[in-house]
């Protein structure tokens, strides 16, 4: 019993290997003889399939000539030649949707919202010697250093200075936030104790900064010496903040509320003289259009304009002000009261997005 199941194993691959060979051979034959007695019928049909193959290659080849050009349409010049997915007719592997939503949100400003702040502009007054110092090196060091430099006039200001002065001063705002959000972050670590929301606020502070120079740059172009500056500023920014946090974490808190109080001056001013008519701004701002960046960040109207935009820019360093002279007389480990602000702002962009979804439908 056991020797007719050997055998039957060791036959049947050899009978399967065997019928495996042959059938080559026989639709071989079958192909010679087809090819020796010709039906008109099958010439009819292949002649057929051959011309709707042409015509599929043909279509196939005409779209990919038209995807094609429109790649090369699309391509930029520099080291980034690639499309983006969000451009190309292809849809994304994971199935990622083609518009772009931050997804870090900040708070959406109203008009009410926005004219309050408007309406007085606080400034702290300095009382430790740190605050002193932080506002000696903010007020007449930084401020009045950067204004000589530029030849920038507060009261009738010109476009380029001002295109100049927004680009320099969003690369820098946008450092202290992310260098205090580290250090709590490698401090938490470092402590295996909780952080108690500090950092959310002051990551959310640094990229609404960053994208507070991105929407500047949609409207300004950045130079060979705008570069230059950018990047010595942060290389010397960035050690000196660092630094500060380490030894007094109070006082870069400090030094942000004070820097943010000029910045929230600079955009006041520029908002007046954009609305104030024979002035310079007036005549080369006062009609330009708010870059779609910037509609969809602060969710503004569809036909927003850049006037509006600095009005938003204005709010969110008000804002700022606030947080970090806040942040400034509090304990490093007391709870931040901006986390409940937090959830009601994407809360509120959240029904924003719906009632956008449904005007749309």
């Amino acid at each position: 019993m056991i020797t007719a199941y050997l055998l039957r194993c060791t036959t049947r691959p050899a009978a399967f290997f065997l019928r495996s060979c042959s059938r080559p051979f026989a639709h071989r034959h079958a192909a010679l003889s087809i090819m020796a007695h010709p039906d008109p019928r099958h010439q009819e049909n292949d002649d057929k399939r051959d011309e709707n193959a042409q015509k599929v290659w043909l279509n196939e080849t005409s779209e990919t000539a038209v995807q094609e050009t429109a790649v090369q349409e699309e391509m930029r010049e520099g080291d980034r030649s690639m499309m983006h997915f969000r451009t190309t007719p292809q849809r994304h592997p994971l199935n990622v949707p083609k518009t772009w939503k931050n997804p870090m949100q900040n708070h959406v400003w109203n008009t009410e919202e926005i004219e309050e702040r408007m309406k007085a502009l606080p400034t702290h007054t300095p009382e430790t010697w740190t605050d002193k110092a932080m506002h000696f090196l903010v007020k007449r060091v930084l401020y009045n250093g950067f204004n000589w430099i530029t030849g920038f006039d507060k009261t009738n200001p010109t476009a380029r200075s001002c295109a100049w002065r927004l680009i320099i001063l969003e690369s820098v705002a946008g450092v202290p936030g992310m260098v205090a959000a580290g250090m709590r972050h490698f401090r938490s670590l470092r402590t295996l104790r909780r952080d108690y929301g500090w950092i959310h606020t002051l990551l959310e502070e640094a990229e609404n900064e960053r994208m507070h120079l991105l929407v500047c740059l949609k409207m300004f172009g950045a130079g060979i010496f705008t570069r230059t500056m950018v990047i010595s500023a942060q290389y010397s920014m960035v050690g000196f903040l660092s630094l500060t946090y380490l030894v007094n974490p109070k006082a870069l808190h400090r030094f942000v509320g004070y820097l943010e109080e000029t910045a929230s001056q600079t955009y006041f001013d520029l908002i007046k003289c954009t609305e104030t008519p024979g002035t310079h701004l007036h005549r080369e701002w006062n009609n330009l259009k708010a870059p779609t960046l910037a509609i969809n960040y602060w969710k503004m109207k569809e036909d927003a304009m850049w006037i509006d935009v600095l009005k938003n820019l204005f709010a969110d360093e008000t804002n700022h002000r606030d947080v970090n002279h806040t942040f400034a007389m509090m304990k490093n480990d007391d709870p931040n009261p901006y986390v409940h602000k937090h959830l009601e702002d994407a809360a509120k962009a959240w029904r924003l997005e719906g009632n956008d979804s449904q005007k749309k439908k």
